[in-house]
């Protein structure tokens, strides 16, 4: 099976420019929920419950390690394309990585 290559956009690209431009916002509000749902844990005085609780910060946890990793694959190229070895003449490099810039600064603002 062949696969040609056309000379429109980069689908793959616009995904990623995507993700990088919503992964920020997404990832702190799971973050502040998960915030707020471990600290209602302290109100949990039922083992079965506190145990039901646990398994829902678990899988907060889980969802935010996901989101994180997705915007560390949306980064990928641009990060390749600033250290030399990447992409050449695909345009937008400059604006992803503007978009990796603004997300990282997001993440590490906390909130």
């Amino acid at each position: 099976m062949e696969i040609h290559q056309t000379n429109g956009p980069d689908p793959i690209a616009e995904l990623r420019a995507e993700l990088l431009r919503g992964l920020p916002a997404d990832i702190r509000r799971v973050r502040n929920a998960y915030r707020r749902a471990a600290q209602e844990a302290a109100l949990v005085r039922e083992a079965r419950d506190f145990a039901a609780h646990q398994a829902a910060c678990k899988a907060g946890l889980a969802h935010l390690e996901s989101l994180i990793k997705l915007l560390r694959w949306a980064g990928e190229e641009t990060e390749k394309d600033r250290a030399g070895g990447g992409g050449g003449g695909k345009g937008g490099t400059a604006e992803n990585a503007t978009l990796i810039a603004e997300a990282r600064a997001a993440l590490a603002g906390g909130g």
